[in-house]
C-alpha cells in the first residue's frame, strides 16, 4: 500500500490509500480501486477544503474516513512536475471515460521502512480530458476564490499553475503522450488486493523535499 496525502497549512486535506501499479522510468504509477479506503477533511457543518479555506473550515475540521466510490483510477506522478494524470474507468463497465490533469505541487515521496507515500499540496484547478480529447477546466471557481490567500497561491503562481494545464491541454489536442492512448488498456492484477483500512504510520508529519546540492 502506499498513501496519496494531500496538505494545506500544515494539515492533511485528504489521503488516498492506493496500491503501487508501477514505479519505472515513466514515473509512479498508483491504482485506486473503488471499494478502498479514503479520508477528506469535514468541518462540523459539513463543508469541505473545497467548499472554503483550510483556515475557514475551523480548528474542528476533522479527516472523516469514506470508502471509494467514484471512478476507479491509475494516476501517474512524473518526476519534478507539478501535476499528476489521472486515467479513469467507469466503474461498473470498466469502461475508459478520461483523463484527469490534476494540477498540484510536485510529490515529495517518503518511505520509512514500513509504509510508503507520496505528499503534495492540491491546487485546486484540474484539466478534465474527454476520451475524445477535447478538454476543459475544472474548479475554476474555487481556484479563483483561493487566489491570494495566504495559504494558497498569489496572482503569479495562479498564472504559472494556469500555465501547466495550458500545457497539459495543448498535449490533449495534439494526441500526444500522456493522451496518446498509452495505459488506457490498463488493468489491475488479478491477485492485487483492495486495501481495506488505513494502514498505521498514514498520519505522520509531511514529508520535505530533499535539499538541492550545488
Amino acid at each position: 500500500m502506499v498513501v496519496r496525502r494531500n496538505w494545506r497549512g500544515g494539515r492533511i486535506t485528504m489521503v488516498n490509500v492506493t496500491v503501487v501499479a508501477a514505479d519505472d522510468d515513466p514515473g509512479l504509477r498508483l491504482w485506486n480501486p473503488v471499494g478502498a479506503p479514503w479520508c477528506r477533511i469535514v468541518a462540523a457543518d459539513g463543508r469541505t477544503h473545497h467548499d472554503a479555506t483550510i483556515d475557514q473550515l475551523g480548528d474542528d475540521a476533522r479527516l472523516v474516513p469514506l470508502t471509494w466510490r467514484d471512478n476507479p483510477g491509475l494516476f501517474w506522478f512524473p518526476e519534478g512536475e507539478a501535476f499528476s494524470v489521472w486515467w479513469l474507468w467507469h466503474a461498473a463497465s470498466g469502461r475508459f471515460v478520461g483523463w484527469k490533469g490534476d494540477l498540484q505541487e510536485p510529490v515529495v515521496r517518503w518511505d520509512d521502512g514500513l509504509l510508503a507515500g507520496v505528499d503534495t499540496a492540491d491546487q485546486a484547478l484540474d484539466v478534465m480530458v474527454e476520451p475524445d480529447r477535447s478538454w476543459w477546466w475544472k474548479d475554476e471557481a474555487e481556484f479563483a476564490d483561493k487566489t491570494g490567500h495566504p495559504l494558497y497561491w498569489s496572482e503569479s503562481q495562479a498564472r504559472a499553475v494556469r500555465g501547466v494545464g495550458q500545457r497539459l491541454a495543448a498535449l490533449a489536442e495534439a494526441g500526444k503522450f500522456p493522451f496518446d492512448g498509452t495505459w488506457c488498456d490498463f488493468r489491475p492484477g488479478p491477485a492485487w488486493r483492495v486495501p481495506d483500512r488505513l494502514p498505521t504510520g498514514w498520519d505522520q508529519p509531511r514529508a520535505t523535499p530533499a535539499p538541492r546540492h550545488a
